[in-house]
């Protein structure tokens, strides 16, 4: 495997020496992904307003199998055509042409990464833990190597990026992701439409569960379904495209038409555990619960950033029956919200974009 990835290393450096050769474009910017074949919100809105400039957009996801393999080793010359001819390069993930390449002096490599904070450990932070990257691999690799600055959420997030990344805190600049402007400014449009599609949604109240992807591991949704008043309720399950677990309940919704992003704007509540959709909700100030019913496995796997029993208190639990009682019973204290979102979001709510706009024409001129 080792000797593979060298052999790569050197082939894509050779390559890359001499599209370096090639003139840099002062008005070219390359957003970079392998979130997604799909383009990002963030992506699009930062690229919507970047529009006097020339602005090229590749987003392609490895999949599995020689063929898909195959597939995004060429499309990584295309990357690295653009890298050697672009001014800035925005990305939201690990990037292998950026990360393992010596770049022109010109070149400005902005990391939005692709979530509004580290609750769950990451990258260098986790390289010697169970759920962690390889680290042999990981350095190989050059993970997370060559970024020229690094956003975060907040001040908070700061220092667990700074972790995460491996990166001096003085090149994070805090900033909020496109993404919150789109659900903070787009909440009663997107709410309409999504009812008009799920017409069920406009009768009950509505809970939106979303947990985090577990790697090699499966979400376990008996238990709260099991023991849900369908009643009362819609319950829609989102769970991460990558999971293989099949919902097989008919009551639950999954609305496969709309993100779960887009669903946090009909949301009367929502239940995750260690994602940071948890800070998107909290911009739309949407009461939270917990469902940590691996708090102790995750910890030791993967480790946190965030104490979330001290952060939410009776609204995190390992067990999801408390959680369902107190959805019937108790009226949530909306402090709790209030005093995560104040820490843990920006406060220029709905003026991210323009921010990170301004910082990026910055650095282009």
């Amino acid at each position: 495997m080792t000797i593979f990835i060298y052999l790569l290393k050197l082939n894509l450096k050779l390559v890359y020496f001499f599209l370096k050769l090639l003139p840099t474009n002062k008005s070219k910017i390359v957003f970079i992904s392998r979130q997604s074949n799909n383009i990002s919100i963030d992506f699009k809105m930062i690229a919507e307003k970047l529009n006097k400039y020339k602005v090229v957009i590749i987003s392609k996801k490895i999949d599995t199998g020689i063929i898909n393999y195959l597939k995004y080793y060429f499309n990584l010359y295309k990357q690295m055509y653009h890298l050697a001819t672009s001014k800035v390069c925005i990305i939201d993930s690990y990037c292998i042409p950026v990360c393992i390449l010596k770049h022109k002096k010109n070149l400005v490599v902005i990391q939005i990464w692709h979530a509004m904070g580290a609750i769950k450990q990451f990258g260098y932070q986790t390289l010697s833990k169970e759920a962690g990257r390889n680290e042999k691999i990981s350095h190989i690799m050059c993970m997370h190597k060559n970024y020229d600055y690094v956003l975060s959420g907040s001040q908070s997030m700061i220092e667990p990026f700074s972790k995460a990344f491996n990166i001096s805190s003085n090149k994070i600049i805090v900033n909020g992701l496109p993404r919150i402007d789109y659900i903070i400014n787009n909440k009663k449009i997107l709410s309409k439409k999504i009812k008009m599609d799920y017409k069920l949604l406009k009768l009950k109240k509505n809970i939106l569960y979303v947990p985090t992807f577990r790697k090699n591991e499966s979400v376990k949704i008996n238990e709260l379904i099991n023991n849900f008043d369908f009643d009362k309720f819609n319950l829609i399950i989102k769970l991460h495209p990558s999971s293989n677990v099949k919902i097989k309940n008919k009551n639950v919704l999954t609305c496969s038409g709309y993100s779960s992003l887009q669903l946090l704007t009909i949301a009367d509540y929502v239940i995750t555990d260690y994602s940071a959709i948890s800070i998107e909700a909290a911009s739309l100030d949407i009461p939270i619960f917990l469902y940590l019913y691996d708090y102790d496995q995750y910890v030791d796997k993967n480790g946190l950033n965030i104490d979330l029993f001290s952060e939410f208190g009776k609204y995190a639990s390992k067990d999801i029956k408390p959680i369902l009682k107190s959805l019937k019973k108790e009226k949530y204290d909306m402090s709790i919200i209030y005093n995560f979102k104040e820490k843990y979001l920006d406060p220029d709510y709905g003026k991210y974009t323009d921010k990170l706009i301004n910082f990026i024409i910055d650095k282009m001129e």
